[in-house]
C-alpha cells in the first residue's frame, strides 16, 4: 500500500488491486475515510495500518459510490458509520465486473445522502453532494481547505467511462466538478492530479461526438469508429495511458451497442 501524505491530519493510501485508494482524514483519535479499496489484503494492510501504525479508529466511512472495487474495507470497521447516496443498491446490483470475493464487500450503510450534505471533521468541512456521472449513485465531495476535490469515477485519468452512464449525464456530472473551482482531483483509483484533468475528459467527449457523427456519415461506416486511437480524442500535448487506452476501447464499443450520439 502507498501512503501519500497530503496535510498533517491527511493521508490517501492507495492498493495495489487496482489501485483502488481510500482517503484518511483524521481528528483527534478518530478517522474519518472516504472509499475503502478494492480488495481484502488492500483493507486488511489499510486496517493494520490505522489502528496498529496510527493507533486510531475509523469513526465513518464514505462511499463515493457503491461498486465493489471501493468497499473492501466496509466490513473490517464494524463500529464505523457508513454513508453512502440513497442509489447506493441500484449501483451494487449493477456492476458488470464483480468476483465472488468482491460481492462479499457489500455492507449496508448507516446514512443515505438524497442530494448534499456538510460534514465538519477536524479542521476540515466536506461538502458532499450527488453528482451523478459514472453511477446515479456517485458522490462528489469537496474540500476546501485542502484545494481537493474527490470525483469518485467521474474521471478515469482524463477520459471517462460511459458503461454505466451515458454521454449526457457524464457531461453534467464534468460541468458540475469544473464549477467548484479548485486546482487538485481526486478519483477513487491513483493519486492526486490537476483539475486539468477535468477539461481533458470534456475534451474527450465532445471528440467522441465528433467522430462518432463523422463514422456514420462515411463510406466506411460507423464500425470505423473503433479505430480511433484515444491519442486523436485528447487535447494536444496530453498522452494517453495504457490504463485509458483500455476504457477507451470500452467505450467506443459502447458507443455503437447503446447507439449514443445520435442526435445533432
Amino acid at each position: 500500500m502507498l501512503v501519500n501524505k497530503l496535510e498533517d491530519d491527511l493521508y490517501l493510501l492507495i492498493g495495489e488491486t487496482y489501485q483502488s485508494n481510500s482517503t484518511a482524514f483524521i481528528s483527534k483519535d478518530e478517522v474519518l475515510l472516504v472509499d475503502g479499496m478494492g480488495s481484502g489484503a488492500d483493507a486488511e494492510t489499510l486496517r493494520r495500518w490505522i489502528e496498529t501504525d496510527l493507533r486510531k479508529e475509523v469513526r465513518f466511512i464514505i462511499c463515493t459510490h457503491f461498486f465493489s472495487d471501493h468497499l473492501a474495507a466496509l466490513n473490517l470497521f464494524p463500529r464505523a458509520t457508513v454513508i453512502a447516496h440513497r442509489n447506493y443498491l441500484d449501483t451494487f446490483e449493477s456492476e458488470r465486473y464483480c468476483s465472488e470475493e468482491e460481492k462479499a464487500h457489500f455492507r449496508e450503510p448507516e446514512i443515505l445522502i438524497s442530494d448534499e450534505l456538510q460534514f465538519k471533521w477536524g479542521k476540515y468541512c466536506l461538502d458532499i453532494f450527488h453528482n451523478p456521472g459514472h453511477t446515479a449513485s456517485t458522490l462528489g465531495i469537496d474540500v476546501r481547505p485542502a484545494d481537493l476535490l474527490m470525483v469518485g469515477d467521474n474521471l478515469v485519468g482524463n477520459i471517462v467511462y460511459l458503461a454505466y452512464s451515458t454521454p449526457e449525464r457524464l457531461d453534467s456530472a464534468l460541468e458540475r466538478l469544473s464549477s467548484k473551482a479548485r486546482t487538485r482531483v481526486l478519483s477513487s483509483h491513483g493519486n492526486v492530479r490537476s483539475s486539468a484533468a477535468i477539461g481533458n475528459a470534456q475534451f474527450y467527449l465532445r471528440s467522441l461526438s465528433e467522430r462518432t457523427r463523422a463514422a456514420r456519415a462515411s463510406a466506411e461506416g460507423e464500425q470505423s469508429l473503433l479505430q480511433a486511437p484515444l491519442e486523436a480524442c485528447l487535447p494536444s500535448g496530453v498522452a494517453a495511458t495504457p490504463y485509458e487506452k483500455i476504457y477507451h476501447e470500452r467505450n467506443l464499443r459502447t458507443i455503437l451497442e447503446r447507439r449514443f450520439f445520435t442526435t445533432a
